[in-house]
């Protein structure tokens, strides 16, 4: 029977989630189930799909297989606090099915569907999904700004009207920022986009003439600047909550830039800012390895030392054959969030060391 033909005779629902992986490569990757996993759990507020698939398997983003052609569940994406999941065994395959215990009444219905568990920690990427912001040129040029307010004043007050200048619309709520660094990619040194530092919450309450608009601050974190950008908040209730992961290939391995906080230095649930976005077909949920980049050695025949630390004879005076580079090492993954034209952020999913800057993001 060919893959085709197999395909049709599953449910239509699941006709996403086998195509997610077959096009991303994940049906290649073998489920391999922890020696300790337990034979029941029981969802509990707080968890993760991530938490809970790592008690399971040892590539917890592989998870969603294990609910892949299970026609017990709905929606395999949503699992909710006090679902009973047990392990089975479906031709050959590990697959966890659930029980879940609701009253039926129509406020536990309301409830079931209003907090199914994230697949990583919100609290970890929520002000990159509705505050944080990589800008480019054109966004900044046609974005509202703030002139300032009628008292003259250095610092605006939440409560106190403030004015801003640009195209706005009534009722909306506005993020405030600060145009911060700028990216640029490590090989090309091409420009990738501009950091915009979340400083406020503003709502605009009335138009004036001249493209003036007078905005009601809600939220303040740092001091309101004049000049600072203005850009419409999305809406809360539309921010997801889950991602799927996918192991999509990528043709040309990247580089995480930074931390998208400020630090050095990173490790699992962190977010992070990769040189990849969507001009690389690159889209929430995709997974990557983190690689930390092989040493460049000087291998003399008395004298071994890396090029870095070298001294300036060995670095000017060495041939082809003593110049040796150490196989990159696969230290950690991540998976994209959010992504932009040329950028994405990504929270770090495993980490075996502390990450750095310039760490290499390649396929899984």
């Amino acid at each position: 029977m060919s893959l085709g033909d197999t395909m049709k005779g599953k449910k239509l629902v699941w006709l996403w989630a086998s195509l997610l992986f077959l096009v991303g490569g994940a049906i290649a990757d073998t489920l391999k189930l922890k020696e300790d996993f337990p034979e029941v759990y029981v969802v509990k507020k707080g968890d993760t799909l991530w938490d809970i698939s790592a008690l399971y398997l040892h590539s917890p983003w592989l998870w969603p297989r294990l609910w892949q052609y299970n026609p017990q569940v709905e929606n395999p994406h949503l699992i909710y606090p006090g679902d009973r999941l047990s392990l089975v065994y479906e031709d050959g395959e590990p697959r966890l099915v659930r029980k879940r215990i609701v009253k039926v009444t129509p406020k536990a219905r309301i409830e079931e569907k209003a907090s199914p568990i994230p697949t990583v920690p919100l609290a970890s990427i929520s002000a990159f999904l509705s505050h944080d912001h990589i800008a480019d040129e054109d966004m900044l040029k046609g974005a509202p700004y703030v002139l300032g307010d009628n008292d003259a004043q250095s610092r605006i007050a939440i409560g106190r009207a403030m004015y801003a200048r640009g195209e706005t619309k009534p009722g909306q709520y506005y993020g405030i920022y600060r145009v911060a660094e700028k990216y640029y990619d490590p090989e090309t040194k091409e420009e990738l986009g501009q950091v915009l530092n979340f400083i406020g919450v503003g709502v605009s309450e009335r138009q004036h003439e001249d493209n003036i608009t007078q905005f009601k601050v809600t939220q303040v974190l740092k001091e309101i600047r004049q000049g600072d950008i203005m850009l419409e908040l999305p809406d809360q209730d539309r921010l997801p909550a889950y991602f799927i992961p996918n192991n999509k290939q990528l043709e040309s391995s990247g580089y995480i830039l930074s931390a998208a906080t400020d630090t050095s230095v990173m490790s699992r649930y962190d977010v992070v800012v990769i040189n990849k976005g969507t001009r690389d077909n690159v889209a929430p949920g995709d997974m990557f390895a983190v690689a930390q980049p092989g040493k460049v050695m000087i291998d003399k025949v008395r004298r071994k030392s890396y090029e870095e630390t070298a001294n300036h004879f060995d670095r000017a005076f060495n041939s082809d054959d003593e110049r040796v580079s150490l196989p990159n090492e696969k230290v950690g993954e991540l998976m994209v969030f959010k992504s932009y034209e040329k950028l994405s952020y990504a929270i770090i999913t495993d980490s075996k060391v502390i990450l750095r800057p310039h760490y290499l993001v390649e396929n899984l």
